[in-house]
């Protein structure tokens, strides 16, 4: 099968970009085409090797309306039947994952990784990893921005009714936070299926990703809100380093994370 692998690129993307085909490259089952596209999002200071460049995004003025935008855009640009969106700061570390997002969307019209936090939508793929099949954009209309006011960096928020609640996945009178991709599960209403994987902090009983020593764990667990995994049966099929706007692949945080994905590569390849 055909795979579109679409990431956005802004600033510090362009390393994690590459690190995220490295890992994909380590675990793919073969089985597939997959098509490595990178479109131009706000603040970049190089394109990642390795990619197909698709086009360049406005700025809207606003970081995360500048992400929600692109997303938007790339959706006029999707060539295969299966098709994931994903932030340029994960790793994939799960044999034949390629294979398991084609299964899983033969089954489910979405897949990918969910939010565990209070103020986010909750058992939908989220914007850190979405696949589907292309064919769903027939049935129904997805809009990945956020809702944000001007001059104002946080995304609005909203409270939910019984109604809206039951589509978001949380309780009446939740408070949901609007940001990137928020609407996703409004897609529920014209039928769309989904399966998304749960996700595990870092400092969780059940996270898999090993540190090197106590002096590593120790450094990771100085910020340990910046390491999320999200396991598939059981086993990490994917991680996220948060913040990375801020924290390049080659220093001290992203360094840390990049450690412990090498080291669970070196243990588990196959």
């Amino acid at each position: 099968m055909d795979i579109d692998f679409i990431t956005f690129i802004g600033p510090n993307s362009a390393d994690y970009a590459e690190y995220l085909k490295y890992t994909c490259e380590n675990f793919a089952s073969g089985k597939h085409n997959i098509h490595w596209k990178a479109v131009e999002s706000v603040g970049v200071d190089r394109m990642p090797k390795g990619y197909q460049y698709l086009f360049k995004a406005p700025d809207t003025k606003h970081n995360s309306l500048n992400h929600g935008t692109a997303m938007n855009m790339a959706l006029k640009y999707i060539e295969s039947k299966y098709v994931v969106f994903i932030d340029a700061d994960m790793a994939i570390v799960h044999k034949n994952w390629d294979d398991i997002i084609v299964n899983e969307l033969n089954k489910n019209d979405c897949f990918g990784v969910s939010y565990a936090h209070s103020k986010k939508y909750r058992d939908f793929p989220t914007v850190y990893l979405f696949a589907f099949r292309s064919y769903i954009l027939d049935k129904s209309a997805l809009d990945f921005r956020p809702s944000v006011k001007r001059g104002v960096d946080s995304p609005m928020r909203k409270k939910l009714n019984k109604q809206e609640a039951k589509i978001f996945g949380m309780k009446s009178g939740s408070i949901l936070k609007c940001d990137t991709g928020w609407r996703l599960p409004l897609v529920k209403i014209d039928g769309i299926t989904s399966k998304s994987m749960p996700m595990v902090m870092m400092t969780s009983k059940k996270a898999q990703l090993p540190f090197e020593n106590d002096k590593h764990k120790k450094l990771c667990m100085q910020k340990p809100g910046h390491m999320y995994e999200w396991h598939y049966n059981g086993r990490v099929f994917t991680t996220h380093k948060q913040a990375s706007r801020v924290h390049p692949l080659k220093e001290t945080w992203g360094d840390a994370w990049k450690r412990r994905i090498d080291l669970y590569i070196k243990e588990n390849r196959i």
